[in-house]
């Protein structure tokens, strides 16, 4: 199992940040690698990811939700395993503290690719946070 963990700190409350971790119209707007999000209800939902040009279909479900301070969900598709937590920690001056992490199990074909599978989840949670820091920072001097 690989596991992934970036941080990056927005100037927004949690409760703004928290939005944009929960609603799967945002979350395709800043989530690297996720080109499709169905809402089956139930803290469920249909998702289509795409890294190193292979899409893989998987079953998401939300397995926590603190709102705003926590959400963990875990996915499920061919060969691809993964349990995403984010935390949120409310700073001084009105700033959020976003901890992301990922637990990525491959089997099948799919697990002699794990180096270079970790390194690739690691870039694309990193540049996840970035683009959610513009996005919601953009959205709160608005």
């Amino acid at each position: 199992m690989a596991r992934s963990e970036a941080t990056v700190e927005i100037e927004a409350a949690a409760s703004d940040v928290f939005a944009w971790l929960v609603d799967p119209e945002r979350r395709l707007q800043w989530v690297a690698g996720l080109v499709a999000s169905e809402d089956l209800g139930g803290g469920r939902y249909r998702e289509t990811m795409e890294a190193g040009g292979r899409r893989v279909d998987v079953q998401s479900t939300v397995a926590e939700l603190d709102e705003p301070r926590a959400v963990t969900v875990e996915m499920r598709g061919s060969g691809v395993t993964a349990r995403a937590s984010t935390r949120l920690e409310e700073l001084d001056g009105g700033r959020t503290r976003v901890t992301s992490s990922l637990d990525l199990e491959l089997g099948g074909l799919l697990r002699f690719a794990g180096g270079m599978a970790a390194r690739q989840a690691q870039a694309s949670l990193e540049r996840s946070l970035r683009q959610l820091k513009l996005l919601v920072e953009e959205r709160s001097r608005a």
